[in-house]
């Protein structure tokens, strides 16, 4: 028990570092980076459609508007570069986000099972300092690497009820589960002198959340969204150690689309999260920061390649991440690009996007973060 709650403790203590370079990347500070639950389609508008579109975790209201049976699965790559002053660090982090299955009940209920990235905290960072070893006091150069595996997902089951394109309900009941796996090690240049040594452990995560939304689309040409997620209890243990307690946070949000033009959707979303409510997780009392998540975009209908019609779509975002650097918020700027075609006579779609993300915090403007994400989404219907 001793052992495990001692390997715990370090890992809270890497989680909550309040130095960047522990950490490895702006954005994954804290329990790490909130991926948002937006399906490709959404992420090439700035997020604009998401609260509109069935195959984003964000509006349980929005299932009613898949129109068929369908399993969608998402895909997200990110290739990530740091630069401080001291030199630069490339990364690559693979991501599954989003996978979601929709079943249409009858004429007016839909129901749809979910499993979304709430915060991923996968990276790897590596020291090598200079360690006295021996009564003869011989120093060796020794490599201190902490590496950390996982995320914490959100299961969603959605009800939407809808007897016309007017108007739409849903609700959602959420769990939110996952574990982050750490390894920490101490390697030696020669294992024939000197051994190296690992040590591991899990956390592992609980929770639970309720969310409603709404659509209403008073013309052809105009629509609106409402949703908000209310959390509850969150808890964090190593195997029967609890380490850690708080709140999930709550989440609103609300959007506005215009079709006037024909061929052209036009989006905006705003949403608000209080993340703040993790900060009780951290032991060693980092600051998360309530935050806004803004964006819009374009999506229009493209060129005709190989008989079939391509949609494009543009958009840009601007949010603040959960957790800070030093007290400071950490921000985002993601502007984004996508095409969208069917295939299969309809019974599939796939959508490509690709996202350039630049994050800053204002206590540390040596140092800086670019990251490109490309999210590659698949929906079949049976």
């Amino acid at each position: 028990m001793r052992k495990s709650f001692a390997v715990a403790t370090a890992f809270v203590s890497i989680c909550f570092a309040s130095s960047g370079g522990a950490q490895g990347a702006l954005s994954l500070q804290g329990l790490g980076y909130p991926a948002g639950g937006l399906s490709a389609r959404a992420e090439g508008t700035g997020g604009g459609l998401a609260d509109f579109d069935a195959l984003s975790a964000t509006n349980p209201a929005a299932l009613a508007g898949v129109g068929s049976a369908s399993l969608f699965l998402q895909y997200s790559p990110e290739f990530r570069r740091v630069t401080t002053a001291s030199g630069t660090a490339t990364t690559t982090t693979a991501r599954f986000p989003l996978i979601e299955g929709v079943l249409p009940m009858g004429q007016s209920w839909t129901l749809g099972l979910s499993s979304s990235t709430f915060l991923d905290r996968s990276s790897e960072t590596s020291l090598e300092r200079i360690q006295t070893v021996g009564d003869a006091g011989d120093t060796v150069t020794l490599t201190e690497r902490n590496r950390v595996l996982g995320a914490i997902n959100d299961v969603r089951l959605g009800l939407a009820w809808s007897t016309s394109p007017v108007f739409r309900i849903g609700v959602g009941a959420h769990v939110f589960t996952g574990s982050n796996r750490i390894t920490f090690s101490q390697l030696f240049p020669d294992s024939a002198e000197f051994i190296s040594s690992a040590q591991g452990g899990r956390i592992s995560y609980a929770g639970f959340a309720a969310s409603l939304g709404i659509e209403f689309h008073p013309s052809r040409a105009i629509g609106f969204a409402l949703s908000g997620r209310k959390g509850g209890d969150l808890r964090a243990q190593s195997g029967d150690t609890a380490i850690g307690h708080g709140t999930l946070p709550d989440h609103y949000s609300a959007s506005v689309m215009f079709e006037g033009i024909p061929g052209v959707t036009i989006s905006a979303r705003a949403a608000h999260d209080n993340w703040s409510s993790l900060t009780p997780l951290s032991s060693s009392g980092i600051q998360a920061f309530d935050g806004w998540d803004t964006g819009g975009g374009i999506e229009a209908t493209g060129p005709r390649i190989m008989q079939r019609i391509v949609t494009v779509r543009v958009g840009a975002r601007f949010r603040t991440l959960p957790f800070g650097l030093n007290g400071e918020k950490v921000t985002e700027k993601t502007f984004g690009a996508g095409i969208g075609a069917p295939l299969t006579r309809e019974r599939a779609s796939f959508d490509v996007a690709i996202q350039r993300a630049s994050r800053t915090a204002a206590s540390v403007g040596d140092v800086t973060e670019r990251g490109f994400i490309l999210s590659v989404g698949l929906r079949v219907s049976p």
